[in-house]
């Protein structure tokens, strides 16, 4: 498979995406809306990130499935088209990704947490990935669990996504920098995690979202000491702000966030990209970057 071929090559840094999110909420979606729902309703938009993505350079780019699990449109009374949004996320996708190119299958957290936050079990989070999983196996790649703040709802994710595929997997936690060091808002510390995700046996091990690129060189300084797998990284362009119209949006500068990301892949990241805030002009510069190395 390409995506093994590429984790083999030690001259390969595969460059993913940027961002989905910020990049429709350029295009005037409605704050509170979901934007799965963009690809029924407006298919073109999303297929034109894509391809924006794809068109400077990214190796490999997600679908647009980040709330789509059954538990999250739950929440805007959308879990009966559950199987509509992600089949057509995959047709967005799929109609603009070139030759040689990869799709990857992008699961999101649930939004729903564990006693004492929640009252969410594990057998319905279980559930809710093995629905969604279903829909997308046959037409991605390898797969994006990204944006996860628990670790045992990471666990139960990659299980479901193992009950039903076989293809590689990116398990990627979001953290926040402490006086303690790196922790996910559940308490789960950087070590603990990369330990558990190198028993789940994952094929990447990842950090996006929540933290800049500048506070993630230290989140990858630590990384490379406690493990060897491969490593991702998709940081944000900053601190969100919001703008007028109450949109988020993120000031750090692509050729800054791009220097960072250089400075990643010289500590050994494998995989680079960009979560909130970052755009096609953010992987450009990025590709600028590797094609320099």
């Amino acid at each position: 498979m390409l995506f093994h071929d590429w984790l083999k090559d030690d001259s390969k840094i595969i460059l993913f995406d940027g961002a989905m999110g910020t990049e429709i909420f350029k295009r005037g979606i409605e704050p509170g809306k979901i934007p799965d729902l963009l690809n029924i309703e407006k298919p073109d938009i999303i297929s034109d990130i894509h391809k924006s993505y794809y068109d400077v350079g990214s190796d490999m780019c997600q679908t647009c499935t980040f709330g789509s699990s059954s538990l999250n449109l739950k929440k805007y009374k959308l879990e009966d088209r559950i199987e509509e949004i992600n089949q057509k996320a995959l047709e967005n996708i799929k109609k603009i990704c070139p030759p040689n190119s990869l799709i990857v299958g992008d699961i999101g957290p649930s939004g729903e947490f564990r006693p004492p936050v929640g009252n969410i079990t594990i057998e319905q989070w279980q559930a809710s990935f093995a629905n969604q999983v279903k829909i997308l196996e046959n037409g991605v790649d390898l797969w994006h669990i990204e944006t996860i703040s628990d670790i045992e709802e990471m666990k139960t994710a990659i299980k479901a996504v193992k009950e039903a595929s076989k293809k590689p997997i990116i398990a990627s936690m979001t953290y926040k920098k402490t006086p303690r060091g790196y922790f996910t808002i559940m308490g789960d510390s950087l070590k603990k995690c990369i330990q558990i995700l190198e028993q789940e046996n994952v094929d990447v091990i990842g950090s996006n979202c929540t933290i800049d690129s500048n506070e993630m060189i230290g989140l990858i300084e630590e990384s490379v000491k406690l493990t060897k797998k491969p490593l991702s990284a998709k940081p944000n362009a900053g601190q969100p702000k919001i703008d007028e119209n109450y949109r988020p949006f993120y000031e750090y500068p692509p050729n800054d966030f791009a220097r960072d990301i250089h400075d990643m892949i010289n500590l050994g990241v494998k995989i680079v990209g960009g979560c909130c805030g970052t755009s096609p002009q953010t992987i450009k510069e990025i590709r600028k970057i590797i094609y320099s190395l």
